[in-house]
């Protein structure tokens, strides 16, 4: 019996929050082997996008079609209720389970709901077994299998290899030394969070879920950063502008250090964000770069570009500091982005 670790969903509690929606809101993927696959289409042939990607192991690989190509999932009902709901793709069932195929099969959470509480019914460890058995019978020993021959390769390929696990003692111990100043903030974060709020691709934009659950996005235009709700047409509405020179990272509070540094031993520890930087040694080619230095470079860069975008919560919020809250405003805005980052390995 394959062996699954499910230690990223522990201590963690969620619920389905009502009139919610918003995973509803990113362009799920769906996979021709799945159950429904053919239900779905004989409902609405209209319901899926074909990926157009030269890689053969993304082949039969569709995504749910939006509104507007940007708003809710066409199968969204107007009162936020799945239209589909009981044929559902595997992706729409698991959430916000993800599993990760590296040298173990490994469960962990996507963030990007307000659903997450310790006063929630639902224990994540109790959702992901749940999860493992919407799963195809064989599917997962077959990615494993698939996926241990891959790591098995990377010793030979990888200058200064670690281990997974050695990886992971290596970044918590890295947390724990961090700094949460607001001039550490690397030129590179800022140009990559200037290029994220700057993109034509409307997917690429940073989105958001408001506690009074009202889906927003966030883009830059012409000097000012726009804050706009999204409703499930794909129609936007402006609400509030900043000038992006007026704009600068602000310090936390104490609490607020406290909590990122939670969410970051978290990510750290997880066999997804080892396999991303496995990816980053694979791409530098011949730079040599050693593993332990791109593995602290990848995190610190993951820290760089939360307080930028905590910072431009607050900066809308009007606060001078970043708080508790806003971490947590923040891991909503940004989780959902950091849970499918390309990685060596399979994420489901």
């Amino acid at each position: 019996m394959t062996e699954i670790d499910f230690s990223p969903l522990k201590g963690l509690r969620f619920n389905c929050l009502e009139g919610c929606g918003f995973c509803c809101s990113f362009p799920a993927e769906v996979r021709e082997w799945e159950k429904y696959f053919s239900i779905i289409l004989e409902k609405n042939s209209e319901a899926f996008r074909k990926w157009k990607n030269e890689y053969s192991c993304l082949n039969g690989i569709y995504t749910m079609r939006q509104r507007q190509d940007r708003g809710s999932c066409i199968l969204l009902r107007d009162d936020k209720r799945c239209g589909i709901y009981d044929i559902r793709s595997l992706l729409c069932r698991t959430f916000p389970v993800k599993f990760f195929f590296g040298w173990r099969v490994q469960l962990y959470p996507s963030m990007s709901c307000r659903g997450f509480s310790d006063e929630a019914v639902n224990d994540m460890t109790d959702l992901g077994k749940e999860a493992i058995a919407e799963l195809p019978e064989g599917l997962m020993d077959q990615m494993l299998e698939k996926s241990k021959a891959l790591y098995a390769s990377l010793p030979e390929k990888i200058h200064d290899y670690m281990t997974p696990d050695q990886l992971h003692t290596l970044l918590l111990e890295h947390v724990d030394k961090m700094l949460f100043y607001p001039w550490s903030v690397s030129d590179e974060a800022r140009g990559e969070f200037e290029v994220e709020l700057s993109s034509e691709n409307f997917l690429n934009l940073p989105t958001y879920l408001t506690e009074e659950l009202e889906w927003q996005v966030f883009r830059m235009e012409d000097g000012f950063v726009r804050r706009m709700i999204l409703k499930e047409t794909g129609e936007t509405k402006n609400i509030d502008n900043i000038v992006y020179s007026n704009f600068s990272v602000k310090p936390l509070s104490s609490e607020a250090a406290r909590d990122l540094s939670i969410y970051l031993s978290r990510l750290a520890s997880t066999d997804h964000f080892a396999g991303v930087v496995y990816r980053k040694a694979l791409e530098q080619g011949d730079n040599l770069i050693s593993l332990s230095c791109l593995a602290v470079s990848e995190l610190e860069k993951v820290k760089d570009m939360f307080l930028l975008k905590a910072s431009l919560l607050a900066e809308f919020d009007k606060w001078e500091h970043v708080n508790e809250r806003t971490i947590e405003d923040t891991i909503v805005m940004y989780d959902s982005c950091l849970a499918t980052v390309p990685a060596i390995g399979m994420i489901l």
